[in-house]
């Protein structure tokens, strides 16, 4: 509905928090010597109101601001749904076609009556079906997912597009989070769902990911789609120290067992590096 050459997607309840974003995106978009492939360049979600220890853990900071940055150093970041801006031929096919010209250019307001039922016409839900468009499987954002954010960044790198992480200090978009145990449970359930669909779909990442951008990469969103399995093995060592406390049965080694280094070293690993993303 839009013939601009870029589009900015935010979900409904962020704002603009710094003028300056503009500027910021035209700099990559304007360098001649940035890489023809890139798609788009994602800003990290970034929220309001959280109280002071984040006890739900609403700020998302390791799926929102780290990992993107890691990722980064690869083809880019995967697309988070908010915070985003694409290039307009992205939606259409790869980076070595060209994008096709619009074929229903206006010239009137668009209050006109011509306008707005052209505008109602594409916005039909049943409007791919009434066409037999590509749109939403070939083209456009990609439907038949909850994370379509997630789905459509993934398959438009598999296209060959490369995407910028942008992080400046002052935070572009600002929005709400979950304040609540049970929003909170609620949204991360059901990303979990959608991202275990992706992971078990066609297009899985550790196959279609892996040969269709590259190793690192499709094993970076490998891990992504896959993360919810995770949840399964955190239950267990919920409950197991207990159980064996309660059976008077150990599960750690003892002391003088040469294993207990190994256990050592994986501990403070492990919350080492939670300590310093947490820091960041």
């Amino acid at each position: 509905m839009t013939n601009a050459p870029m589009i900015l997607t935010l979900d409904a309840d962020m704002y603009s928090n710094d003028p300056q974003t503009p500027l910021r995106v035209l700099c990559y978009l304007s360098d001649p010597t940035m890489d023809p492939k890139l798609g788009y360049i994602q800003f990290p979600q970034m929220f309001h109101g959280i109280n002071k220890n984040d006890i739900y853990g609403g700020q998302y900071k390791l799926e929102f601001q780290i990992e993107p940055c890691g990722i980064d150093g690869l083809v880019g970041p995967n697309y988070i749904s908010t915070g985003c801006l694409f290039w307009r031929g992205a939606f259409f096919s790869g980076p070595s076609s060209e994008t096709p010209e619009p074929n229903h250019q206006v010239n009137k307001s668009i209050n006109s009556k011509q306008v707005l039922a052209m505008a109602h016409h594409v916005a039909d839900y049943d409007f791919e079906k009434q066409t037999n468009s590509k749109w939403g499987i070939e083209m456009g954002f990609r439907y038949g997912k909850l994370v379509e954010d997630f789905y459509t960044g993934y398959l438009l790198q598999c296209k060959g597009w490369k995407s910028i992480f942008c992080n400046p200090k002052r935070p572009a978009f600002l929005g709400n989070s979950p304040i609540d145990l049970h929003s909170s449970l609620n949204q991360v359930m059901r990303w979990s769902i959608s991202l275990l669909e992706v992971a078990f779909c066609r297009y899985s990442p550790i196959a279609f990911g892996v040969k269709s951008i590259n190793l690192l990469q499709g094993l970076c969103y490998a891990h992504l789609a896959f993360s919810p399995i995770l949840s399964i093995p955190i239950t267990i060592y919920a409950f197991v120290p207990q159980l064996a406390l309660l059976n008077s049965a150990s599960i750690f080694p003892k002391a003088s067992d040469p294993w207990l280094l190994l256990y050592i070293f994986l501990f403070l690993g492990a919350y080492g590096q939670e300590c310093l993303e947490s820091l960041c």
